[in-house]
């Protein structure tokens, strides 16, 4: 698995096809290697919980900053904040949990030659 691929969203195996086509789209198989991304109907519904923790993370992280380094007080500008930054940061995380997801699959299940061939899969 190439970790500066998935950095850069592109296929783990071959480091050359993207990992999406739109922002949240993912397609089925890399464009390049032939690799089937999505190994079984809703394979990457685990990206969900990822993106939750990190998103979470992100809007309390952001209480600690506001608080004591730029100094708000007011309870509700804190939180109005906190509630942007979790929409802005969970929305953007969206494809980076898809990929750390795939990640961790891959090196729990490496790639076999199976995971090449369309076994009823659509394309």
């Amino acid at each position: 698995m190439k970790l500066g691929a998935l950095l850069r969203l592109r296929c783990p195996i071959c480091g050359k096809g993207k990992l999406f086509h739109g922002y949240f789209d993912s397609p089925v198989r890399c464009p390049s290697c032939g690799y089937f991304f999505m190994r079984e109907s809703g394979y990457f519904l685990p990206h969900v919980a990822i993106g939750y923790a990190f998103t979470v993370l992100a809007a309390l992280g952001s209480w600690p900053v506001l608080y004591y380094v730029v100094g708000i007080r007011s309870a509700a500008v804190t939180l109005s904040i906190m509630v942007a930054v979790a929409l802005i940061f969970g929305v953007w995380f969206v494809r980076y949990s898809k990929v750390l997801w795939l990640a961790l699959d891959l090196t729990l299940n490496p790639p076999q030659a199976e995971d090449f061939e369309p076994r009823g899969r659509r394309e």
